[in-house]
């Protein structure tokens, strides 16, 4: 019988829909463009593990299927199709939120990825009236230092600072300070654990957990 050599030999609408998505980073490439990344490098940016080659097969599957489109302004964008799958992939995150109870292994922390997350979850009206740069320090991480320039406007993640001033610095455990970003721990006692420490004037420390809307799937996330 003739098909897809990939494909699952059923009718079934779900074994269908896995001939599309069930490859391994499809679902993560859609997660990204739900998010706002439109350009290859925002792509990149939140999946950092994967390779040029990899993002651009997966992203030519998706286009093949009609789940992406590319502009004429140019990057990519997620069709009517491609946008219906939000609340697939918000149902995964809120299943392995609630049912995933294995402890996060060390393969899965990622200060790049982190970074990445906190600086697009921004409540814009919440950051500082100056423009402001804070440093995050992971000491057990690779690589282990990025940094949060602030404007009124938003808030762009380098690897470096731009030759500015360091307003707040943020020094953490990766393991730790991730917990707190996907809800597990509250930023309380994040800190009376000593697994963070900020040294900075005491308004913008006090801000700076408000800063953020936190992670997409944690429970009750805005």
């Amino acid at each position: 019988m003739d098909g897809n050599p990939r494909g699952y030999g059923q009718f079934c609408a779900v074994a269908r829909a896995l001939e599309v998505l069930g490859e391994r980073w499809t679902l993560l490439v859609v997660r990204e463009l739900l998010l706002g990344s439109t350009r290859f490098s925002e792509l990149r940016a939140g999946l950092p593990q994967i390779s040029r080659t990899m993002l651009s097969a997966r992203l030519r599957t998706l286009e093949g299927a009609g789940l992406v489109e590319r502009p004429a302004t140019g990057g990519y964008r997620l069709t009517e199709a491609g946008r219906a799958l939000r609340g697939v992939v918000a149902e995964l995150g809120g299943w392995a939120t609630t049912w995933d109870r294995t402890a996060l292994r060390p393969d899965h922390l990622d200060a790049r990825v982190l970074g990445w997350d906190m600086h697009r979850r921004v409540h814009h009206d919440r950051l500082p009236g100056r423009p402001t740069l804070v440093e995050l320090h992971f000491p057990d991480a690779t690589p282990d230092r990025f940094f949060l320039h602030t404007a009124p406007g938003g808030v762009t993640l380098c690897a470096d600072d731009l030759g500015r001033p360091v307003a707040l610095r943020v020094e953490a455990e990766l393991a730790a300070f991730t917990g707190w970003w996907m809800g597990e721990l509250s930023w309380d006692r994040l800190l009376k654990s000593g697994a963070a420490r900020l040294e900075g004037p005491s308004e913008l420390r006090r801000a700076f957990p408000t800063w953020f809307r936190g992670y997409v799937f944690a429970p009750g996330a805005g």
